[in-house]
């Protein structure tokens, strides 16, 4: 009597096959992450570029530079603001889009118009302050040196002696409102400081 073959898997086989399946889930999702991330870092880099060109005529126009951030480095100063939307059927927060200038330039999107800036979406994901001051003596927006951290780390903690600017970009790329990814310039550098790029 001859035995017939049996046809199939073994559970050990089984697994093996469920395991490396789950491995490359475990890698797609954070290489779509970072890839998702990445197009933020993208947009904050565009927009960061346009606020200094718009600095620069700015000045050249009225000897001084301007924003908009009134000293605060939080992401509820930024235009537009980062943390507060909910943008999904749930309540699901960040990151999402957001619109640029609702209902026009008005309020505080105000700023934008005065600077001439143009987003080069209709929608963003990350928020921007930029925070200003003539050089002279004192803290703060519109004085001698900046009083926030960032800002301090980029011009510094003494009063410049001539106008200043530094713009912030703010991107919640976790859904978390503790820690956001910061993107840095100023007027005295052309680089882009990054922190907690993934955050």
């Amino acid at each position: 009597m001859t035995r017939r073959a049996q046809i199939g898997f073994t559970l050990i086989e089984l697994m093996i096959v469920v395991a490396i399946i789950g491995v490359l889930a475990v890698v797609a999702g954070t290489a779509y992450r970072r890839y998702m991330d990445s197009g933020r870092t993208a947009e904050a880099m565009a927009m960061l570029g346009e606020i200094r060109a718009k600095e620069e005529a700015y000045r050249a126009e009225f000897s001084q530079y301007y924003g908009w951030g009134g000293g605060s480095e939080l992401s509820s100063a930024s235009l537009p603001v980062v943390d507060s939307q909910t943008c999904y059927t749930g309540g699901n927060k960040e990151p999402c889009p957001k619109a640029v200038a609702p209902s026009g330039f008005t309020g505080t999107w105000a700023n934008w118009q005065q600077l001439g800036i143009n987003a080069p979406k209709s929608q963003l994901y990350c928020g921007y302050i930029v925070n200003y001051g003539a050089g002279t003596t004192g803290t703060g927006a519109g004085v001698g040196y900046p009083s926030g951290t960032l800002g301090s780390n980029i011009v510094g903690t003494s009063a410049t002696g001539v106008p200043w600017w530094y713009a912030i970009a703010i991107c919640d790329n976790d859904g978390t409102t503790t820690t956001n990814a910061t993107f840095t310039t100023a007027y005295n550098t052309t680089n882009v400081s990054a922190q907690n790029e993934h955050n």
